[in-house]
């Protein structure tokens, strides 16, 4: 394992050196997503108003939601930039270079391309965070930390499971806009209570992998629940959406026949 880790690595700093010579380019992306951000935040943090909350959630509560949000898809942006590449290489053969590697072609894909833009979502994550956490007194302690350094692993597993199961559609639609469109508006609206929407799309959250993303881990971490039972929903929803993933990516691998799908 250590010479496979120490590999990518090298290719990882290899492929950031590569995308930041184009520095402009990469500014310009960065911080389109930067000031996006920031303006959804302070929206927000300016409708809500002093006093403010929607749905027993303060306006710092929501913030905290935002910026938990961008820490569970730190690992995404930073190491599964590849994903987006799979529909072309099924259309134009070259998926057949992971039949030849001795390790799942799943991980292959996650771990092909490393994109240096997950720094800048891990620093917006941590800005929103931390600004919500120095106006919630008595919420950050050590406890708070070991809860978050348990949970958020635990979000960005469900996450980034959600979405690679809406990219391998195109195993069997081929293409996946369609379907990751979709999906990425419902993970965007999992960022929000659940409390927000009616009883039936509250109770279909409840049941898909969405409620392990966002609104769980901010059970524990906002609203002060028992850890250990929302740590194993957790670890269910987290373990039950890699196996689901693993499952339709055998299937939609069995349909794989080369150049063109």
């Amino acid at each position: 394992m250590t010479p496979f880790l120490s590999a990518w690595w090298r290719m990882a700093l290899a492929d950031c050196k590569i995308k930041l010579e184009n520095r402009a380019d990469f500014g310009l992306i960065i911080a389109g997503m930067f000031f996006t951000s920031l303006a959804s935040g302070a929206t927000l943090y300016l409708m809500l108003g002093q006093g403010g909350s929607i749905a027993g959630y303060s306006r710092y509560e929501l913030l905290f939601m935002q910026g938990f949000m961008f820490l569970a898809y730190v690992f995404e942006s930073s190491c599964c930039n590849a994903m987006y590449m799979l529909e072309a290489w099924l259309k134009n053969g070259n998926f057949i270079r992971y039949y030849l590697r001795p390790v799942h072609p799943l991980q292959m894909l996650v771990l092909e391309r490393f994109h240096p833009q997950g720094l800048v979502v891990a620093a917006t994550g941590l800005s929103f965070c931390g600004f919500a956490l120095a106006n919630l007194p008595g919420v950050f302690d050590v406890a708070f930390v070991l809860q978050m350094a348990l949970l958020l692993p635990l979000a960005a597993i469900v996450l980034n499971a959600i979405n690679q199961m809406a990219i391998a559609s195109c195993f069997f639609l081929g293409e996946y806009f369609p379907v990751f469109h979709t999906v990425g508006k419902l993970t965007d609206m999992s960022r929000y209570p659940f409390e927000l929407f009616p009883r039936i799309a509250r109770g279909a959250f409840m049941l898909l992998p969405l409620s392990g993303i966002v609104w769980w881990p901010c059970q524990v971490l906002l609203k002060g629940q028992p850890l250990l039972p929302v740590l194993g929903v957790m670890t269910l929803i987290a373990g039950g959406s890699v196996l689901l993933l693993m499952w339709l990516w055998r299937a939609g691998m069995r349909r794989y026949a080369g150049a063109g799908g």
